[in-house]
């Protein structure tokens, strides 16, 4: 079908690949939805304008007709809700100019008439873009490669419906899958030459594949499996360059740690423990973050390297401690530069990215305490100290993005937890304690991300009962004992470790009162009486008292297991005929 719409105006042959992207699809979880959905109808418009500007060249009334009322019809509504919240002005033109294109750009029109009607609706999906979606986040080439990932995907879809045993049965789709990796290769132009050249010539092969077999009219097998390898490209490239910032990011993180114990060694007048927090970063953080500032600007690698180089000598207890801490202000500065310079604004500021960098800084916490603490006293202060300030920078970041955080009782879980950490920090406790707190917050930071291990009901929620029950016990006899510590141990377990599980299944169950009222009893009042050394007799009232709730628990959670279960079988069942009804109608054909 060498007249059709790829025949008449090629696909792009795209170059691509890896670049300093600035996102991942992880990360994506943390952006708007509602921009990167309006992105996308904004992308498939400019396919059917460039779709409707090919039929108009060949005259073509009816395929013209059809791309110019597509992008109201099929488009718009989607994308109005968020127009209106933005700017229901915005919406009103978006509106106007998207209805009039169909009789304004017509083969009854002049084409140069029909071309400013195009023009004019390209405009206005440009301001929408901007006003919507913003400047920054349209310029990262992350949020690029998702919006073409959604353009080939969608490409894959129309083709499928269009070509049949080497025929175009439905042009009008045939039309819409070519302009569809078409705008998937402009966009791919834009971020062209911030990619890997041997990568970049792979993916222009690939592509090239792509246009021979819209050509060839290829079958819909042949094309999808073509168009998903780009995909696949796609993702790893997304995926490499974001762990990439993401490494680096977290060196920024620890860097500001050591700041923060540099500080306060200075204002204790500790010389010796200022110089290692302020040689740390240069020595321990520098060299694995060297290579992608390089990579992003030479410039800022010799001043990072230098600034962080000077550190020992600038912020000492030889100096003034104003000139010290103008020193450290230099390198957060530097610092702050590099985030922005190769992290770029839009990740920086994501939730999710920035939830990734608190695990990684707990994680690290809890490694530096196990080193420095043992049998109840500080036996490497600097580790300690480094424990302390990640857990400190981790709070920090937590403070910025506490508010975005929709689960409101997660957050206030982290926040209870930070808590007891600077706590436990306070009462030198075992090691085992601080890693069980700490890996709360990191847990609670998976299911705020729904990251977190999905329940398996064949685990058995009841298991979670009978270790409560049983982890209880064991603080209650070591409390009686005098194990303060270990039994503090056995009830935080009991909690973070297990009745967190518990906690959604309950609510989902209808047992919310329940469910807090046991969370209070177990982690605040339980272990706030074992820790301040409350009587033995009242400590083992309160287990008593939690062990009577979980008789409670115990009936309520195989209930909604089992309820879980039907509703899963009931779903799965529906699943299996749609995609039953899916095949058929596949297999029938148009």
């Amino acid at each position: 079908m060498k007249g059709s719409l790829v025949g008449s105006a090629p696909l792009l042959v795209i170059g691509a690949a890896v670049l300093l992207l600035a996102s991942t699809p992880a990360a994506y979880a943390g952006m708007s939805n509602e921009r990167l959905d309006l992105a996308a109808g904004l992308e498939e418009a400019l396919g059917h304008f460039r779709a409707l500007e090919l039929n108009l060249d060949d005259n073509n009334a009816e395929l013209a007709v059809v791309h110019a009322t597509h992008p109201i019809a099929e488009l718009y509504d989607a994308m109005k809700p968020t127009l209106v919240a933005t700017d229901p002005a915005l919406d009103r033109l978006v509106l106007d100019t998207l209805d009039g294109l169909k009789t304004r750009a017509t083969t009854d029109m002049s084409r140069e008439q029909a071309q400013q009607a195009i023009d004019d609706a390209k405009a206005v999906v440009e301001a929408a873009r901007t006003a919507v979606v913003g400047e920054a986040l349209s310029a990262d080439p992350a949020f690029k490669m998702k919006l073409m990932k959604g353009l080939l995907e969608t490409s894959v879809a129309e083709y499928g419906e269009a070509v049949e045993s080497g025929r175009v049965v439905e042009m009008a789709e045939f039309q819409d899958g070519s302009a569809f990796v078409w705008r998937a290769g402009v966009i791919f132009g834009e971020i062209r030459g911030e990619i890997d050249a041997d990568k970049a010539d792979s993916i222009d092969a690939m592509f090239a594949d792509v246009r021979d077999a819209y050509d060839d009219l290829a079958p819909p097998p042949r094309v999808a499996a073509l168009t998903n390898g780009i995909i696949s490209e796609l993702d790893g490239l997304v995926a490499g360059a974001y762990q990439e910032r993401l490494d680096l990011a977290a060196g920024l993180e620890e860097a500001l740690g050591h700041f923060r114990a540099l500080e306060l060694n200075l204002d204790d007048n500790n010389a010796e423990l200022a110089v290692v927090h302020a040689t740390h970063p240069i020595a321990e953080l520098y060299d694995a973050m060297r290579p992608t500032l390089v990579s992003a600007d030479p410039a800022l690698d010799r001043l990072m390297a230098d600034t962080l180089d000077g550190l020992a000598e600038r912020a000492s207890t030889d100096v003034s401690r104003a000139e010290a801490q103008q020193a450290i202000e230099d390198a957060k500065a530097v610092v702050e530069a590099a985030r922005t310079a190769v992290v770029g604004e839009a990740l920086s500021a994501d939730p999710a990215f920035k939830m990734k960098l608190m695990k990684g800084l707990l994680e690290t916490s809890v490694a530096e305490y196990g080193e420095a603490v043992e049998s109840g006293r500080v036996v490497e202060m600097a580790e300690f100290q480094d424990g302390s300030a990640f857990v400190w920078r981790a709070g920090v970041i937590f403070g910025e993005i506490r508010g975005s955080i929709e689960n409101r009782h997660a957050a206030e879980e982290i926040d209870g937890f930070l808590e007891d950490i600077n706590d436990a920090y306070d009462r030198l406790a075992p090691p085992s304690q601080v890693a069980t707190l700490t890996n709360g917050i990191i847990r609670e930071l998976d299911e705020i991300m729904g990251a977190g291990e999905a329940m398996d009901e064949g685990a058995r929620l009841d298991a979670y009962v009978a270790t409560i029950r049983q982890l209880l016990e064991d603080a209650r006899a070591e409390y009686r004992a005098g194990n303060n510590d270990l039994a503090l141990s056995y009830a935080t377990r009991a909690y973070l470790d297990n009745y967190e599980f518990l906690e959604g299944p309950l609510v989902d169950a209808g047992e919310r009162e329940l469910m807090v009222e046991v969370e209070e009893l177990m982690r605040e009042e339980l272990r706030t009486m074992i820790r301040n050394g409350a009587p033995v007799a009242d400590v083992e009232a309160q287990i008593d008292t939690i062990q009577e709730r979980m008789d409670t628990v115990a009936v309520i959670v195989p209930e909604f297991g089992t309820v879980a279960v039907a509703v899963l079988a009931v779903a799965i069942v529906a699943i299996v005929a749609v995609t039953a009804r899916s095949r058929l109608n596949m297999a029938l054909g148009p």
